[in-house]
């Protein structure tokens, strides 16, 4: 496929973007005091120009100095003019387009809104402006615009999606007003609409785009008519494009068109509603959003008139040359949704990317030659192993990696198989890409011993091995009725059962079930705490698995104990007290996994006698690196991290 579609240029206003790709606004969590552009942050936008982007547009810019409670970058006054034009120039030299996205936070983030109402869109009830405040809050906007022209700046994004200000203002849930602001549809629609038509009257030949959610999951609030109906009023406005977005009132909240949608409900969950909006103002240019990760179904959105352009977020945040390798029908850097770059900015932590560890990092990728070529031996095909192997192979070490099972992967591989964890999949193919495009020699269905080490005399020996399943010390649980977790999802086939219970809520546990519900299986969840996937810090993903479990018809037992295990399913104690029998022919084992070694991975290890096959291997070579669960159980990100370091320290 030539994804010719995707690779056409377009006009936006005066400006012609050289193709449909468009890097989506978004925050990355690190800001410096004075509200300038960080150093790193510039670098991140630039990493994205070299890659190919068409536009670019910029995280939101706070155009008033005092209403917003979080650092942000600054286009209040005229001295951060200078930061955007180190910004602007830096994107421009790689023939990419550049918009400031102007914003003001609103009750979302400070203490002010529309209206001074509880919602759980607000973290506290905020100060309601006055009319004055807001007429004046319409002269910023303005200010800011003619800021972004000093700057050189190809055009402007207005926000107003999310319940940020303008939003709150669109949103009769959020705006009660009775003045000039509010109280019927013209009168909400006054300050987008005043903020609009000050900028173009003021800078006529500027580009000027806006973002809005065209559905809002909150009572009262936009609806799909109402989305539309925004959409033609601001359409009516000179506006050069529309940005469709959507709003969920909190992380917590279950919604139909979730604003960053992970990996446990289908891709392009957002299209449905950018395709209503280009059918409501066909000759106004709407861009399309919502874990858009594929060329072929990007290409195809534009070819059918879904959308005139797409907006890539976590995306390129994964694989920052996503369009160049489109273009070139290069294998890209999969976002696999796990949403942990998003969850990251609710922690007010930076954002950071499970398959990229150079995310913010981007001046740091060159890798280190080494002092002398080594051969090295990398035990364990997991992520950990596999970046580990690739690295130290592109740095130029003769690199060999050992596998005992058929297949690469890890934990990633029995992880792929449940349908709500469908971009693993391409994870994998991945891994096996980046393994096949380099030096390394890969070795599968080879158990390693001692003794191949001590024959193959390593400069350095790379452990990842992987974790040891946790066990349950009950009565039966050694029964033949009892399986674990990875082997079902290896092989649901050998199973013939129709009726299973899983020991543990987690985040396995719940993909397990889902995959055996999806295969025909009757299955009950059992777990000793109060909630499913407790250690599961991200919210917004667990929303989406509670929606499937209900949806699959899945039997939920928490705070309930498992006493034993018997021929006919397992007994337990219930919440109440009461001793309790759960009918399954299978019993499925999923507590996690404990590292096999007791203590953390570092740099060189000195290891003294320890039990278990990792450290037999370890006592066999002078440099040992150990990684990955092994060494300490994560997540794919932290095994990626691991595996890297261990790549550029050897």
């Amino acid at each position: 496929m030539t994804l010719s579609n995707l690779f056409s240029p377009i006009k936006l206003a005066k400006v012609e973007i050289k193709n449909r790709c468009v890097m989506a606004p978004m925050g990355v969590g690190f800001y410096s005091p004075d509200e300038t552009w960080p150093k790193k942050e510039i670098r991140y936008f630039e990493e994205r120009a070299i890659g190919g982007m068409g536009l670019i547009i910029t995280s939101f810019t706070r155009v008033h100095g005092k209403l917003a409670s979080i650092p942000l970058v600054g286009i209040w006054d005229d001295r951060f003019i200078p930061s955007h034009e180190e910004l602007v120039k830096r994107v421009q030299k790689h023939g990419s387009k550049i918009f400031l996205q102007l914003a003001l936070t609103g009750g979302k983030l400070s203490g002010e809104a529309p209206s001074s109402i509880y919602s759980p869109n607000y973290a506290s009830k905020p100060r309601e402006l006055t009319a004055l405040e807001i007429d004046s809050l319409v002269e910023a906007f303005i200010k800011a615009a003619g800021r972004a022209v000093k700057a050189g700046f190809d055009g402007v994004e207005v926000h107003g999606a999310h319940s940020y200000f303008i939003g709150a203002m669109m949103s009769p849930a959020l705006n009660k007003r009775t003045d000039k602001y509010g109280g019927d549809f013209v009168k909400r629609m006054k300050f987008p609409t005043d903020v609009i038509k000050g900028i173009l009257i003021e800078y006529p030949d500027i580009a000027v785009g806006f973002k809005f959610s065209a559905y809002e999951e909150l009572p009262g609030g936009v609806d799909i008519p109402l989305g539309k109906k925004i959409a033609k009023h601001i359409e009516a406005l000179g506006i050069t494009y529309l940005h469709v977005a959507s709003t969920a009132s909190t992380l917590e909240v279950m919604s139909k068109y979730p604003s960053v949608p992970p990996m446990y409900i289908p891709r392009n969950t957002l299209i449905p509603l950018a395709e209503g909006i280009k059918k409501e103002c066909p000759d106004t240019v709407v861009i399309g959003t919502g874990s858009i990760t594929v060329p072929e179904e990007a290409d195809d959105f534009i070819k059918k008139g879904k959308c005139d352009m797409v907006a890539l977020g976590r995306t390129v945040l994964a694989d920052p040359l996503w369009p160049n390798k489109a273009k070139n029908g290069e294998t890209i850097v999969p976002c696999i949704r796990c949403n942990v770059c998003y969850f990251q900015l609710w922690l007010a932590e930076p954002v950071c990317c499970t398959m990229n560890p150079y995310l913010l990092r981007e001046a740091e990728q060159e890798l280190p030659i080494p002092a002398r070529k080594k051969r090295v031996m990398v035990v364990g095909a997991g992520p950990a192993g596999i970046r580990c192997a690739v690295t130290a192979a592109k740095r130029g070490h003769e690199v060999t990696l050992h596998e005992r099972k058929p297949f690469v992967g890890g934990m990633v591989h029995p992880g792929s198989m449940p349908d709500c964890k469908r971009d693993l999949k391409r994870a994998l193919e991945w891994f096996e890409k980046e393994l096949s495009d380099c030096n390394a020699t890969l070795k599968l269905n080879t158990a390693v011993t001692p003794e191949m080490v001590e024959e193959e005399d390593p400069d350095a020996l790379v452990i990842a091995t992987g974790g040891e399943q946790e066990t349950l010390d009950v009565p039966g649980i050694e029964k033949n009725n009892v399986v674990g977790a990875v082997e079902v999802l290896c092989d649901i086939a050998k199973y013939g059962s129709k009726k299973a219970v899983i020991i543990g809520g987690g985040d396995v546990g719940c993909e397990t079930a889902c995959y055996l519900s999806d295969n025909g299986f009757e299955v009950a969840i059992v777990e000793i705490l109060p909630k499913l996937m407790e250690k599961n810090i991200n919210t917004n993903v667990k929303v989406q698995m509670f929606s499937l479990l209900e949806e699959k018809k899945i039997t939920i037992m928490t705070e309930t104990k498992v006493q034993a295990v018997t021929d006919g399913g397992i007994e337990v104690i219930l919440p109440s007290g009461k001793l309790w029998g759960v009918e399954a022919d299978l019993v499925i084992a999923a507590m996690g996994y404990k590292r096999k070694m007791a203590f953390k991975p570092s740099k060189v290890l000195s290891i003294a006698a320890k039990s278990g096959l990792a450290a037999e291997l370890a006592m066999k070579a002078e440099e040992v690196h150990l990684i990955g669960d092994c060494a300490y159980p994560g997540s794919i990100l932290e095994a990626i991290e691991a595996g890297e370091q261990a790549g550029r320290w050897i």
